[in-house]
């Protein structure tokens, strides 16, 4: 008797294990399939950000004060517009140096603030301002349309255009007074 229960205790752990083997391998085939080749995306519209040589898409938007401001007002001589929010820690460290710039440069400098991620809206841009005092005007992107049109997928990001609006330069990431000042030289050559 004791034989037959080590017999049948034996099978069931050996079919618990087939069946677990069994269930394993099924599940590593599945997991294959979901790795098939992906296409690798030949239209470049819904990668991040517009690139060097593209076109500036032109925009208007308000100011704290409620004054309209468009890029086309800038059209004819060069220009900096950099996105930015009052919680991203890099946004904070490099506006200084874009304070900095424009006043070396008097090459104009147009902050767009992404203010629909910002948690209480101007609120959050008036007190950041409060902090880091700017010259330059303030554009409050309240619908993320700007942001959207140029695909922004990273905050601070910088556009250097030239006098035509063509982007020359474009930095993902804190920029400084160096980086600005060598982009802006290279316009002159």
């Amino acid at each position: 008797m004791m034989r037959l229960q080590k017999i049948v205790i034996g099978t069931l752990i050996l079919l618990l294990i087939v069946g677990l083997a069994y269930k394993g391998y099924e599940e590593y085939m599945s997991t294959l399939e979901g790795d098939k080749a992906v296409p690798i995306v030949q239209d470049e519209s819904v990668l991040g950000g517009l690139e060097v040589g593209q076109q500036a898409p032109d925009f208007t938007l308000s100011t704290l004060e409620g004054e309209r401001l468009s890029l086309s007002q800038y059209q004819g001589k060069p220009v900096v517009i950099n996105f930015w929010a009052s919680w991203c820690p890099p946004c904070r460290d490099e506006f200084p140096e874009l304070v900095s710039f424009e006043k070396a440069t008097n090459i104009p400098v147009v902050g767009v603030n992404v203010t629909k991620n910002e948690r209480r809206g101007k609120e959050d841009v008036e007190a950041f301002l409060d902090e880091y005092p700017v010259d330059f005007p303030i554009l409050l992107d309240e619908e993320a349309a700007v942001e959207q049109r140029y695909r922004v997928v990273a905050l601070p990001t910088t556009y250097v255009l030239d006098a035509k609006g063509i982007i020359v330069a474009k930095q993902t990431g804190p920029v400084d007074e160096a980086w600005l000042q060598g982009q802006v030289s290279q316009l002159s050559e």
